[in-house]
């Protein structure tokens, strides 16, 4: 982790305001002052979508969980949150997609969650293309994640996004995206790149 005193400032440039399904939404980094809205978040996801994100049986995330998730280090970690921009709602979080690399930026280690009643509809993605083109920008060079072999909608989400699976072990995949190897079939011409386009 960095240093406190000479941590990255919040990146205001990255935020990006789109419609998605007819709804304005904006994604941005995530923030410390967001964590009540993550609170009030996670308790719209059920505990079934809980324990495929935690992999345990976990009911509510103790408040410095909730720190931790909110009070993050830009300059190796990042988490988008999708935030309704509009109408009833407005302002509460959506879904929110995350990474943490190492320190030579050679692996970062993923995860996304979108509340339960907005699931299949897309939102995922568009969190996870937002990951994807960040940690390219960055320099990153593989995004890999744990997810559940019955979480069939993240495995196909994943195989979508160009995403392959590297092993399981007792039910638990790792899915892995080697950024900078589609990076170079993109800049040389040689065919679209998952997950490297516009949301959608």
């Amino acid at each position: 982790m960095s240093d406190v005193t000479t941590m990255r400032p919040y990146p205001r440039e990255l935020e990006e305001r789109l419609e998605h399904r007819g709804r304005q939404l904006l994604l941005r980094p995530i923030r410390p002052e967001d964590t009540s809205r993550h609170r009030q978040f996670l308790a719209r996801v059920s505990a079934r979508d809980l324990y495929t994100r935690f992999f345990s049986g976990v009911h509510e995330v103790p408040e410095p969980e909730l720190a931790h998730f909110t009070h993050i280090d830009y300059d190796r970690e990042m988490a988008f949150i999708a935030v309704a921009a509009d109408g009833a709602g407005a302002g509460d979080i959506l879904g929110v997609a995350r990474a943490c690399a190492d320190r030579d930026l050679r692996t970062a280690e993923f995860a996304v969650l979108v509340r339960s009643d907005l699931k299949r509809q897309g939102l995922g993605r568009v969190l996870m293309e937002k990951l994807i083109r960040y940690c390219r920008g960055r320099g990153v060079g593989e995004l890999r994640g744990n997810v559940l072999m019955e979480n069939t909608a993240m495995l196909g989400l994943a195989h979508a996004l160009g995403f392959r699976l590297r092993g399981t072990e007792q039910n638990v995949g790792e899915i892995v995206l080697d950024l900078r190897a589609a990076q170079t079939a993109r800049d040389s011409g040689t065919g679209p790149v998952a997950g490297g386009g516009a949301p959608r």
